[in-house]
């Protein structure tokens, strides 16, 4: 049933992609029609002679959805045109692109050191810069608290339409499809999804600097763009439901989880005009090339939360790693490490964890770009679900999250025995493998795409170990050598899940994953009804026949 389900999900998510280009065409379509939400937008403020804020908001559709209770949530398409100042680099180099109002992050962080300039960069609605705002349409259905989320590289990625969920299933899987909008909304929280140009290589956001020079450049890292929507969309809120929210968290994913950290780090970019924190707390997945680091560099010297006053300000951050993400650079995985150690030398380990996920790439099986990889992907949708509520609970109620877990000793608590106690993350598919997952996909793209997405090679004690996607063969069991697949038996008791000479029997599956599975639940990581998931999972999965063990 399950794999009916994702095999359904899986086309919805291939497929559905292909239709963006014509739903954009439709949305263009809907401006004619479009309802004025000028009201809603902040006031503008004067910088060089020119009033900068949001000029024009559009409300270009609204519709009913429903959140996995079958409460009625409106959701409102808003498109906006407007202003942001900030800096443009006119050096040539890495994220050259980017029109920023944090420099000394961004740029320093991406080896461009050379001259900047300021400037006014304007944004348009008719590009799709804008937000989805999913709010109850009954206040009781509301939890009082708002998530404002920022998709990755790739201008404009959009939530689609949300998928199916079974309110008496356990587990509802490929929520990433939805970016994790649809667990957030299930759970009581209005959403306001925010939209802009993120294209790595290219911009479409029309920058005039002081000098009357203009450029095209993106906004994927400008915190006060973000800053001026929230406001928006807390207003919107407050005038359809009759409050504001009284909590107010961020999600993003890639370099939306940049775009997190630098609004969490950059002295001031989380304050609003009255001088209260913007967002409570910060949930970021697999932050792009593990950056920005929280270090500000002064004379040669870091001046990031050097204070009692600066260490105060920092919002309580969950970081998720995908370990398998090491990037074109390969030192992805060394920044995401390098961002929680400098946070803990700071004195801000206890206001941050990380937890390193094993065997999942940039995606997970909900952003797959072929609909076999579904099933050959980690699906991070119960982790997430998870980790909601942790970093609520962890700001309303001051109930700390399980500790930092990363396979990097530094990072993680060692008992007297030598024994690390906070290893990354296994999920029970990783922690009691039926074989391995592996980066660049045969038959996908072996470059940047490759890198960021898996296949998985069965332990079936015949094949060949395979070749990925760039011809280089898969070393699954550490041998250095290209040799034949171990079978299940050989590959556990070289693991030391089983003992030597030890057959894997059903019984013993299920025992492994139903102790990873309550592991995860008692540290919070999975919801009890995620654990029986898997335990129930693993009592219907056939394991396939064994060959002889050596």
């Amino acid at each position: 049933m399950l794999r009916a389900v994702l095999t359904a999900l899986g086309m919805i998510l291939v497929f559905g992609q292909s239709g963006f280009p014509q739903e954009k065409q439709k949305l263009s379509a809907k401006f004619k029609d479009a309802v004025s939400c000028n009201e809603l937008a902040g006031p503008n403020k004067q910088v060089m002679g020119k009033a900068v804020g949001v000029e024009q908001c559009q409300i270009i559709s609204e519709e009913i959805v429903y959140d996995i209770k079958g409460h009625k949530f409106r959701r409102v398409e808003i498109r906006l045109t407007g202003t942001v100042e900030g800096w443009a680099s006119t050096e040539k180099g890495s994220r050259a692109i980017y029109f920023t109002d944090g420099p000394d992050f961004v740029f320093t962080q991406s080896g461009l050191t050379g001259p900047r300039a300021r400037g006014i960069a304007r944004y348009e609605a008719s590009t799709g810069h804008g937000m989805t705002i999913l709010y109850p349409e009954d206040p009781r259905h509301w939890n009082g608290k708002l998530y404002v989320t920022a998709h990755g590289a790739g201008s404009y990625g959009a939530i689609g339409t949300l998928v199916p969920r079974d309110p008496n299933a356990k587990f509802n899987p490929l929520q990433n499809i939805n970016r994790y909008v649809t667990l957030m909304i299930d759970k009581g929280y209005a959403v306001a999804h925010t939209m802009r140009a993120s294209d790595r290589t290219r911009g479409d956001v029309t920058v005039t600097l002081e000098d009357g020079t203009t450029l095209k450049n993106n906004l994927s890292s400008h915190g006060g763009l973000i800053r001026s929507w929230t406001n928006l969309a807390q207003n919107l809120i407050a005038k359809r439901i009759g409050s504001k929210p009284r909590r107010t968290y961020f999600y993003g994913h890639s370099a939306g989880g940049f775009l997190g950290r630098l609004i969490n780090y950059q002295p001031g970019a989380n304050m609003d005009a009255d001088g209260k924190p913007v967002f409570d707390g910060f949930l970021l997945d697999d932050a792009g090339g593990g950056l920005w680091l929280p270090k500000l560099m002064v004379d040669n010297k870091d001046v990031l939360f050097t204070t009692d006053q600066e260490r105060q300000r920092f919002a309580k951050q969950i970081d998720i790693t995908h370990v398998l993400y090491a990037g074109e650079t390969e030192d992805y995985l060394q920044n995401k490490r390098e961002n929680a150690s400098l946070l803990r030398e700071k004195g801000l380990g206890v206001k941050h964890r990380m937890y390193e996920i094993r065997g999942v790439s940039h995606f997970d099986a909900g952003q797959v770009s072929r609909s076999d990889l579904v099933f050959q992907s980690l699906d991070l949708s119960g982790i997430f679900d998870a980790l909601i509520d942790r970093l609520d609970s962890w700001v309303d109620k001051d109930i700390s999250p399980t500790p930092t877990k990363s396979d990097l000793m530094e990072l993680n608590h060692v008992n007297k025995n030598g024994k690390s106690e906070d290893s990354a993350v296994a999920l029970p598919e990783v922690a009691c493998p039926l074989g391995v997952y592996y980066i660049f996909p045969p038959q996908l793209d072996p470059g940047r795409r490759g890198g960021q997405e898996t296949a998985f090679a069965a332990f079936d004690g015949t094949n060949l170990e395979p070749l990925d996607g760039r011809g280089v063969f898969v070393d699954m069991n550490g041998s250095g050598v290209r040799d034949k697949r171990e079978t299940l038996s050989q590959a556990w008791q070289r693991l030391g899940l089983l003992n030597p000479g030890q057959k894997l029997t059903q019984p013993a599956y299920g025992g492994c994953v139903k102790a990873a599975a309550t592991k995860l639940v008692k540290e919070g990581l999975l919801s009890n009804k995620v654990g029986e998931s898997y335990v129930e999972r693993a009592g219907k999965t056939r394991l396939p026949e064994q060959a002889p063990t050596n």
